[in-house]
């Protein structure tokens, strides 16, 4: 049984994980932090990415939420599996098998994965396409462009012009390897099928038995009235944001 998941990124790309788990599951509660004074991550050193994991996984432990969804391939990629022994109280969700899981079965011969540089570097996706789709070519292309636009508003001409610098050629699947940019589905379109974590990550408590309130609680380390606006703007949806100070 699960009331309470706790959900963390470096900025709105989250809010898509969040808007699509409580579609989902409307009874579910979830505690959301985004640690926007620090985005983007695809950039950072290994040794800040652990500093930021921690500081996300130490804070949900004082809350007494015990199932986190680490909502930022950046993370998962680079440091989840190295300090996730520390944690073995908490029940941590790496989101990068799931999401390349979705591809099986389906024959692709070449798949494109946007994602930070910081993602590529370590070659995660490749190594889970790997194992899942060992058919196809898998090209990874580092987007480091993408999230500062998405931070920054999201102006469709900047957004579509990011884009278009990364996409010059067509794929039988395209992987959204970070969560900021299933906002880029309309620019994507007709290049190839297009797979993000949001499914997957719901598909994660299909047989799980949820026993909430259906509460949502959104906290920042940077700008609460912005990011509010920003939700609101993106994501057609209304929360309240509140101010949060992460020790990293």
């Amino acid at each position: 049984m699960i009331t309470t998941i706790g959900c963390c990124d470096s900025g709105l790309g989250g809010m898509l994980v969040v808007k699509a788990l409580k579609e989902a599951y409307p009874d579910l509660n979830i505690v959301f932090i985004a640690d926007q004074s620090n985005v983007p991550y695809g950039e950072k050193s290994v040794e800040e990415l652990s500093r930021y994991a921690r500081a996300f996984l130490d804070r949900f432990r004082k809350m007494g939420i015990h199932e986190v969804v680490i909502a930022c391939n950046t993370l998962c990629a680079n440091v989840i599996g190295d300090i996730q022994e520390e944690y073995e109280d908490l029940h941590i969700f790496n989101i990068i098998e799931p999401t390349c899981r979705q591809l099986a079965g389906h024959g692709y011969q070449k798949i494109n994965v946007l994602a930070t540089p910081k993602t590529v570097e370590r070659h995660a996706y490749q190594k889970a396409l790997g194992i899942f789709c060992p058919e196809a070519e898998v090209h990874e292309i580092p987007a480091a462009k993408l999230v500062p636009v998405i931070e920054d508003g999201c102006d469709p001409l900047l957004l579509k012009k990011a884009v278009e610098g990364y996409v010059t050629e067509k794929a039988d699947a395209w992987v959204l390897g970070c969560t900021h940019f299933p906002l880029i589905r309309p620019y994507l379109e007709g290049k190839g099928e297009i797979f993000d974590s949001n499914q997957a990550i719901v598909d994660l408590f299909k047989d799980e038995q949820i026993n909430g309130e259906g509460r949502v609680e959104i906290y920042t380390t940077k700008d609460p009235d912005k990011m509010k606006k920003s939700i609101h703007t993106l994501l057609k949806c209304e929360y309240d944001v509140k101010a949060i100070t992460l020790d990293s």
